[in-house]
C-alpha cells in the first residue's frame, strides 16, 4: 500500500486534479482510496457523480458515532470515498476535525492494508497541526503541490514545502509539483525554477481547458467524460509517474527573502505600460467624492485633522462617519504584564479564577475540559479543606468535549447556562472561558446577550487560558472586570471605614494575618468595610465605595496594578504603609493608620501595650537563647524582623550571604569570592562556630543545626519573637540522636 497526499491553495483546483489522477489509477485495475481532507467536502463528488456523501463528522455530530458503511461509498471504478468535513463556517477548528478523523477511521477498524493507494486530499492555504498530519510519518508517502504559477499559489506551495521540511528528518516526501496552468505569462517557466529552487520536479502540466468545467457540471471525471484526449493522457502521464516511485525529495524552501526575490524577478513584468484611461463611475453625491478624496489624503499625510469630516460609505445609507477610525495611525497592541516583573507562572484562566473563588454568593463556570477545571478545583480545595470543616470551591465546568472544539461548542455552553440559571437563579454567574474558546471562534457576547436576564447577571471573562496571558494578567482582569460590573460609583463614603485590597488566595497566612490586621484596627475604632476580593459577597463589593480608604496587605506589581485602577476609577485612596511585619514595622504601620483616620492617641495606646507584651516573651525567651551565636543565609530576602527579635533576646546574629558575610559591625568578605554557597557556609561556620543556623532556603550542614525560616512570616508585633518560640523547642531536640552514639 502507498499513500499519497495532494497538497495546494484553496481554489487551485486540487481536488479536480486528484480525482481525475484517481480515476486514471483506477482504470488499471488498482483499489483506491480517496480521504478528502478540506471542510468543503468537495473532494469526491466527480467520483461520486455529485455531493452524496455524509461526511465523518457530520454523522460524528448529529449522531455521537462513526460507521464506516455510511461514511465510505463507492464511486467511480469501484473507488471508495471517505470525507472528513468540517464546522460550520466562522466556528470549531477544521484542523482539529482532520485529527479526530484520522483517528476514528483507525478505531473504526479500517485497513488501508486492503488498498494498493490511498489519496489524501489537503487544504494547502495554512498548513496548521491539522492539515499538517497528512504528511506527517505514519500517513503519506509522497506529498504532490498542486500549483499555478500565480503569486498567491506559489506563496502557499512554499509554505507546504516548509512544513515537509520540519515534518521529515530522514527520508524525502515531495514527489514533485504539478501545474495546473490558469494561463499567465511565463507560467511554465515561472514554475519550472520555483520547482528547481526548492530541489524537486515538475510531474506535469495540465493545460487551461473547457473540458474541465463541462465535466464538473456533469459531476464527472475526465477520464469517464472524456476518455480520448490529450487532456485524458496528462492524467495518465501523472499516474504513470506516481505507479513508477520515483525516489521523493526533501524540500529546500525559499526564506522570505528569496521568495520575494524570486517574484519579483520572474513573476512581475516590470515594463512600464500605458494603461487606457477609464471613465470614472457615476456617483450621485459628488460633495462625498470630493470629502472622500480629501480624507484619503489627511490619511497619507496625517497632519489634518479628521474631526467632523464625513468619509464615503456605499454601503452606510445613513453616511456614518469612519473619517477618524481610517485616519487613526496603526497602533502595537500593547501586552498588559509589565516588561520586568518576574512570570507567574500559571495561565491567565487560573488567575482568573484565582480572583472570582473568594466571592461568597457567585458561581464560576470553566467553559473548557474537565482538566481545566479539575486542577483549579483541587488546588483550592487541598488549601481550604479542614478536618472539620470542609470547602468546596465555586467553579463548575462545561466539560468541553472534542466535538465542542471540531463543531463549536456554542449550543453545549447554551444548555449549561441554562441549567444553571434555574439551580441558581439569584446568584451572579462568571463565565471564564480557556484556550480552546480563544481558537475555535464561538459567539460568546450573542449568547450571553440572549441568556441574561436582569435578575440574574453572566458575566464573561475572556481569559482565554493561556492566550489571556500568565496567571498575573488573569488575577488582574478579573479584579478590574469585578469592579466595573458591581462597584456602585453613587455610594458615599463613611468615615472610619478601609477596605482591604492585595490578600493572597492561595495562601495559608492570609486568614491569620487579616487576624492581625483587624485586631489592630478594631482597637483604633476603625472597621473593616470590604476585603477586595478575599471572602467577600457582592453586596460589599458593591459597597466599595462606603470606604474612602484601602489598605494593601501584599506589595508588588500585581498588587499595585489593581489598586491603582479602582483609585482611579472609583475615587478612594490607597494608603502607602509598610507592611505589618515584626515590632517596629508593624508601629509604624499603626501609626500611619491612625495618622489617617486622626486616631493617634489610640495608636500610642496600641504600640504601648503590644510593648508590654512583647518584652514580656522577650523575658521568657533570654535564659535559653542569651550568649548564642547564630548564621543567617537570608536568599537576599528582607529580615529585619527576624533580626532585631534575635538582638532583643542577646543572640549574636551574622548575615550570610554566597559571597559575604555581613555582621552589625559592618561587612566582612569571605577568603575566597569564588568559593560555591555550600562552600561559603561551611566556611563560616569553621570560622564563626555558631550554635544554630538559619536559612531561607535548604542548606547541606552536618554540624550545626539548621532551620527554615518563613520568606513570608506572619504579620503583627510578635513575627520574629513567634517564630522564635517554635525555634526554641527544636533546638532543645538533641542534634545528635542517642543511637548514634552506641557505637
Amino acid at each position: 500500500m502507498k499513500s499519497i497526499a495532494f497538497y495546494g491553495k484553496g481554489g487551485i483546483g486540487k481536488s479536480t486534479t486528484i480525482s481525475n489522477v484517481i480515476a486514471a489509477l483506477s482504470i488499471k485495475n488498482k483499489k483506491i482510496l480517496q480521504i478528502g481532507c478540506d471542510p468543503k467536502h468537495d473532494s469526491a463528488r466527480l467520483l461520486l457523480g455529485g455531493f452524496t456523501q455524509v461526511t465523518v463528522l457530520e454523522q460524528l455530530s448529529t449522531t455521537g458515532t462513526v460507521s464506516l458503511d455510511t461514511v465510505m461509498l463507492t464511486g467511480f471504478n469501484q473507488v471508495k470515498c471517505i470525507e472528513s468535513g468540517g464546522p460550520e463556517p466562522g466556528v470549531g477548528c477544521a484542523g482539529r476535525g482532520i485529527i479526530q478523523t484520522l483517528q476514528l477511521l483507525k478505531d473504526q477498524g479500517l485497513d488501508t492494508r486492503q488498498f494498493d493507494y490511498v489519496f489524501f486530499d489537503v487544504l494547502g492555504d495554512v498548513v496548521c497541526g491539522g492539515f499538517a498530519v497528512p504528511m506527517r510519518d505514519g500517513y503519506a508517502d509522497e506529498v504532490y503541490i498542486v500549483t499555478s504559477g500565480e503569486i498567491a499559489s506559489i506563496y502557499a506551495a512554499n509554505n507546504i514545502a516548509k512544513g515537509l521540511q520540519r515534518f521529515i528528518s530522514t527520508h524525502g516526501k515531495l514527489g514533485g509539483i504539478i501545474g495546473n496552468l490558469r494561463g499567465i505569462d511565463n507560467e511554465r517557466q515561472i514554475l519550472e525554477v520555483f520547482a528547481k529552487k526548492i530541489g524537486t520536479q515538475i510531474v506535469a502540466f495540465i493545460p487551461r481547458s473547457n473540458l474541465l468545467p463541462q465535466a464538473e457540471l456533469v459531476s464527472k471525471t475526465i477520464m469517464e467524460f472524456a476518455p480520448n484526449t490529450e487532456l485524458a493522457n496528462i492524467y495518465l502521464a501523472i499516474a504513470d509517474h506516481i505507479e513508477h516511485q520515483y525516489d521523493p525529495v526533501i524540500p529546500t524552501p525559499l526564506s522570505e527573502t528569496e521568495l520575494e526575490e524570486f517574484i519579483q524577478e520572474f513573476c512581475y513584468d516590470t515594463k512600464p505600460q500605458t494603461l487606457p484611461q477609464q471613465p470614472l463611475p457615476t456617483i450621485v453625491n459628488n460633495n462625498l467624492v470630493q470629502a472622500n478624496a480629501q480624507n484619503m489624503a489627511n490619511c497619507k499625510n496625517n497632519t489634518t485633522s479628521t474631526k467632523n469630516v464625513p468619509f464615503f460609505a456605499p454601503n452606510n445609507k445613513q453616511g456614518s462617519n469612519y473619517a477618524a477610525d481610517f485616519c487613526r495611525p496603526w497602533q502595537k497592541i500593547q501586552v498588559s504584564t509589565p516588561k520586568k516583573r518576574p512570570p507567574l507562572y500559571g495561565c491567565s484562566l487560573t488567575g482568573v479564577y484565582n480572583a472570582l473563588s473568594e466571592i461568597n454568593d457567585a458561581i464560576a463556570l470553566m467553559y473548557s475540559p474537565q482538566g481545566c477545571a479539575y486542577i483549579n478545583y483541587c488546588s483550592h480545595q487541598s488549601m481550604f479543606t479542614t478536618s472539620n470543616k470542609p470547602y468546596f470551591p465555586n467553579l463548575l465546568c462545561t466539560n468541553m468535549q472534542e466535538t465542542d472544539v471540531v463543531f463549536g461548542g456554542i449550543q453545549h455552553l447554551e444548555k449549561t447556562l441554562t441549567c444553571l440559571k434555574n439551580r441558581f437563579p439569584k446568584q451572579p454567574i462568571f463565565l471564564i472561558t480557556s484556550c480552546p474558546v480563544g481558537l475555535i471562534g464561538d459567539d460568546i457576547t450573542s449568547l450571553i446577550s440572549k441568556v441574561n436576564a436582569k435578575e440574574q447577571r453572566i458575566i464573561h471573562i475572556p481569559s482565554d487560558g493561556v492566550i489571556g496571558g500568565d496567571f498575573y494578567a488573569g488575577l488582574v482582569a478579573a479584579c478590574k472586570l469585578v469592579a466595573d460590573e458591581f462597584i456602585d460609583k453613587t455610594v458615599s463614603p463613611i468615615d472610619g471605614t478601609l477596605n482591604i485590597i492585595g490578600e493572597q488566595s492561595l495562601s495559608t497566612t492570609s486568614e491569620p494575618n487579616f487576624k492581625k490586621v483587624s485586631q489592630i484596627l478594631t482597637a483604633l475604632g476603625i472597621t473593616i468595610n470590604c476585603r477586595y476580593i478575599r471572602r467577600a459577597s457582592i453586596a460589599e463589593i458593591k459597597n466599595f465605595k462606603k470606604a474612602k480608604f484601602n489598605l494593601l496587605l501584599t506589595n508588588g506589581q500585581t498588587v499595585n496594578e489593581i489598586s491603582v485602577f479602582l483609585d482611579k476609577h472609583f475615587g478612594t485612596e490607597t494608603l502607602q504603609t509598610p507592611l505589618p511585619i515584626g515590632f517596629e514595622q508593624t508601629a509604624e504601620f499603626t501609626y500611619a493608620i491612625a495618622r489617617r483616620f486622626g486616631k493617634e492617641a489610640l495608636a500610642e495606646k496600641v504600640v504601648r501595650d503590644a510593648k508590654t507584651l512583647y518584652e514580656k516573651d522577650v523575658e521568657q525567651l533570654k535564659p535559653f537563647f542569651a550568649g548564642k551565636k547564630a548564621l543567617i543565609n537570608s536568599g537576599g530576602v528582607n529580615i529585619d524582623w527576624l533580626h532585631l527579635a534575635l538582638k532583643d533576646i542577646g543572640v549574636e546574629v551574622r548575615q550570610c550571604s554566597t559571597s559575604n558575610v555581613f555582621t552589625s559591625d559592618g561587612e566582612v568578605p569571605l577568603k575566597s569570592e569564588k568559593a560555591s554557597l555550600s562552600d561559603s557556609i561551611s566556611e563560616v561556620v569553621r570560622l564563626y562556630r555558631p550554635d544554630f543556623i538559619l536559612s531561607s532556603h535548604h542548606l547541606v550542614t552536618t554540624d550545626v543545626p539548621c532551620d527554615f525560616f518563613p520568606v513570608l512570616p506572619l504579620y503583627g508585633f510578635n513575627s520574629g519573637l513567634d517564630y522564635i518560640k517554635k525555634l526554641s523547642f527544636k533546638l532543645k531536640i538533641p542534634f545528635v540522636e542517642g543511637w548514634k552514639c552506641d557505637e
